[in-house]
């Protein structure tokens, strides 16, 4: 049985035991509501963690990553599960940054302010790429943790780097730019010039710098640079044309094409502007104009006759007056026609074939050819041209040497010649031959007697007849060779051969003849043309060109005949001019007044072959 005292002490003791249940009960309530709160409070700081804009890492003293937000996870191309927990700061940053990074990150445990808060480093992302970062890093309070966010400068730094590459190449395009670039402000005070400006000036870019464009002018611009300043203040800025004198007094032309500078306002702050030098071009236009207009007299008072046509159609755009004498024909009939429509050249065939000459070689001399004039009469004309451009247009200048009447004196000339040639040759034949004959055949009787009585001189006697019989055989030959081929006979063939047998006897040189018997020249002026270019082929080719064996070859063709003369000498020299031999321009000479081509010209094996074309039957 208990006591009413053990009662009470025992309802004591279980008031005390409820009111300590009770205040565990209140302070495990307040546990799980700072819990909840402080787990609230976790992940909001969590989320702002994971989604704040920059990459965020915490940091334990060892380097070891203990949480990384999703930008990180972005910068780094690592997941979180391979990060946090796994791997340090260190994994990340570039050999080059470690060791002082990590010396910050010691020294910071020790004493917070004694590391840098901010820097620049280079981190490697998975991929290998190296990215420029600006980091933050902080201790947090009373631990030894840091937390470290990451701002990525790559993108920002690579565009600088353009930028300055950029701004590096209008730089140097600025400076070594033909042209000149000059900037003034307001007032017309010089704030920058590019090399170009100093070298046109002939001043260094201190000296011109804060001096004003319009002391570097020529008078006779000032006003002109005053009006254009006036314009370009109201946005007005075409280009236009000044005059300065640079450092040695000279006078140097630009063309000048200013651009207005404005500034936040609108409001007129100066002007830039490009100088394009122009004073070669000035020059050259002023000598241009005194040599077309020394060209314009030269070409109006030439007694020669000129021409200007148009390569393709030939329609003449300018003619001089001896043009207009030679041909007969008045200046509109000619001007904006063609040569075809007043039917000056021999045939449209013919111009063609010699604008294909011109086009090849971009000219062509000493052409000789017939051409029409007013009247229909044909000239002999001397033809040169030579291709020009004018205004983008394929151009000929021509001019024509009228030589028909000189060509009729050299006809008259050569043919006076020939009948001198055959007159002496006759008398030859028909009278010196004939009085030699007559002599030896007095020798020989005289030789007969001085047998028949044996006279002691008979051995002269004998050696008389001989001499006279050489002289015989010579006073032939000479008639022959100075009268071979007679009108009355078509002897062409026979008189090749004669000149070869001669030249054989007398020069010892061997011959082979491809002359074929039925080419016989029905005109004895031009079979004599013929054989005289022969006979001078030959004399050149034993005398000149030492040769021991020499061909003849004359062959007809469908149009006329090939003549070919051929030796095995020591061929033409390098120096000669083959139009001032007095030989050669006679062959050449014969071959035009027969209407042929020559031409002469070395043997790719040695010697040298003439070789003339008739282009009509004779």
């Amino acid at each position: 049985m208990s006591l009413p005292g053990d009662r009470d002490q025992t309802t004591k003791e279980l008031e005390s035991l409820r009111e300590k249940i009770h205040q565990i009960e209140s302070s495990q309530a307040m546990l799980r509501q700072a819990e909840a709160r402080l787990q609230a409070s976790e992940q909001k700081y969590r989320t702002i963690f994971d989604n704040t804009g920059a990459a965020t890492i915490l940091i334990e003293a060892d380097t070891t990553i203990s949480m990384a937000n999703n930008e990180f996870v972005k910068l780094t191309g690592y997941t979180l599960d391979e990060i946090e927990g796994r791997m340090t700061w260190v994994d990340f940053i570039d050999q080059e940054d470690r060791e002082r990074m990590l010396a910050y990150h010691y020294s910071r445990r020790i004493d917070p302010a004694s590391a840098p808060r901010n820097y620049e480093c280079v981190l490697a992302n998975r991929a290998g790429r190296k990215l420029t970062c600006m980091l933050t890093v902080a201790i947090i309070p009373e631990t030894s943790q840091s937390i470290a966010s990451f701002l990525d400068l790559t993108d920002m730094r690579e565009a600088e780097a353009a930028l300055r590459a950029k701004e590096e190449q209008y730089r140097l395009l600025v400076e070594t730019m033909n042209d000149g670039l000059g900037v003034q402000d307001e007032r017309g005070v010089i704030t920058y010039v590019n090399n170009r400006i100093c070298e046109i000036l002939g001043y260094s870019r201190e000296e011109l710098l804060g001096r004003r464009s319009f002391d570097f002018l020529s008078d006779d611009s000032k006003s002109t640079w005053q009006g254009e300043m006036i314009k370009r203040k109201i946005n007005r800025h075409e280009p236009y044309e000044v005059t300065w004198q640079n450092r040695r007094g000279e006078q140097i032309v630009t063309i000048v094409s200013p651009r207005p500078i404005l500034d936040s306002a609108g409001k007129y702050a100066g002007s830039f502007a490009v100088f394009t030098d122009i004073t070669s071009r000035k020059k050259a236009e002023e000598a241009l104009m005194i040599s077309e207009e020394k060209f314009a007299r030269a070409f109006r008072s030439s007694p020669a006759a000129i021409a200007i046509t148009t390569l393709k159609e030939g329609l003449f755009l300018d003619v001089n007056e001896s043009f207009l004498k030679v041909t007969g024909f008045e200046r509109d009939e000619i001007i904006n026609h063609t040569s075809i429509e007043i039917h000056l050249w021999p045939s449209v065939e013919f111009r063609q074939g010699v604008m294909e000459q011109v086009r090849e070689k971009g000219g062509i001399k000493d052409l000789e050819i017939e051409f029409r004039i007013k009247s229909g009469e044909r000239r002999k004309i001397v033809y040169a041209a030579e291709a020009i451009m004018l205004q983008g247009v394929a151009c000929l200048i021509s001019l024509f040497t009228d030589v028909t009447e000189e060509r009729r004196l050299e006809r008259e000339i050569i043919e006076i010649g020939e009948r001198e040639r055959q007159k002496i040759g006759a008398e030859l034949h028909d009278d010196l031959q004939q009085h030699l004959i007559g002599v030896e055949a007095l020798s020989l009787l005289l030789v007969n007697r001085m047998e028949k009585f044996g006279d002691a001189h008979l051995g002269l006697a004998r050696d008389l007849v001989e001499l006279i019989r050489e002289a015989v055989t010579k006073t032939r030959a000479l008639a022959r060779g100075l009268s071979p081929v007679y009108l009355d006979e078509a002897a062409l063939y026979t008189a090749i051969q004669g000149l070869a047998k001669q030249v054989e006897m007398i020069f010892g040189v061997s011959f082979r003849l491809d002359v074929r018997r039925v080419v016989n020249v029905k005109d004895n002026a031009s079979a004599v043309h013929i054989y005289r270019i022969i006979q001078e082929a030959v004399n050149n080719a034993v005398r000149h060109g030492k040769a021991r064996h020499i061909s003849i070859a004359l062959k007809p063709r469908k149009t006329g005949l090939t003549l070919t003369i051929a030796d095995d000498g020591i061929g033409l020299p390098a120096e000669i001019d083959l139009k001032k031999g007095l030989g050669l321009s006679i062959m050449r000479h014969r071959a035009r007044m027969i209407g042929a081509e020559l031409t002469i010209q070395n043997n790719s094996k040695g010697g040298v072959s003439v070789i003339c074309q008739l282009a009509r039957e004779l």
